[in-house]
């Protein structure tokens, strides 16, 4: 079902038909901006987090390791990433885009510095590594000043997602169970 809903997104058809009222147009794309890499150090980032973000830095100058960079929306993203087209979803066939409004990473959804995920991740692709550096924000809580389960598992599905897509090429999470012990 899961691809089925990505390609229609992506604007293939299904050779069907489609069913009930016909859809509004989609509103038009935003202007260019120019994006905001956001896995660089900002206001809400605490001392510690900067403190580790300059040691991984130092290791990434060896040219081992890279700084990956972080957008809000995917199209900056996966150019970021180096991610490779959607050969294997699409049979090799690169469809056209819609227009993408304001459609952004989950991850990166929740306005503000320090309010959401603060994270910046470095690849070492030979080694096929990654580590990920995060920092969860208050709108990120369940119980007050503990972060929700499902934020952590959210960051750590991320991190390997795209260690995969970097090392390995398209890839979709099948199955991601994780027991938490108290």
């Amino acid at each position: 079902m899961w691809l089925t809903l990505l390609t229609l997104r992506r604007g293939l058809s299904t050779g069907r038909p489609p069913r009930g009222p016909s859809r509004p147009p989609l509103p038009s794309p935003l202007p260019p901006e120019p994006p905001r890499d956001l896995a660089v150090p900002n206001g809400g980032w605490s001392e510690a987090m900067r403190r580790h973000y300059q040691r991984l830095l130092a290791m990434a100058a060896g040219g081992a390791w890279a700084r990956l960079p972080s957008y809000r929306r995917a199209r900056h993203h996966g150019a970021a990433v180096g991610t490779p087209g959607l050969g294997g979803v699409t049979g090799g066939r690169t469809p056209p885009l819609p227009p993408l409004g304001d459609t952004r990473l989950f991850l990166r959804a929740i306005e503000g510095d320090g309010n959401g995920f603060e994270y910046a991740m470095f690849l070492n692709a030979a080694e096929r590594r990654l580590l990920c550096l995060v920092q969860p924000g208050p709108y990120l809580e369940g119980h007050p000043g503990l972060t929700h389960g499902g934020a952590i598992a959210t960051i750590i599905d991320s991190a390997l997602g795209t260690c995969a897509l970097a090392v390995a090429g398209p890839v979709v999470t099948a199955n991601l169970s994780i027991d938490y012990l108290a």
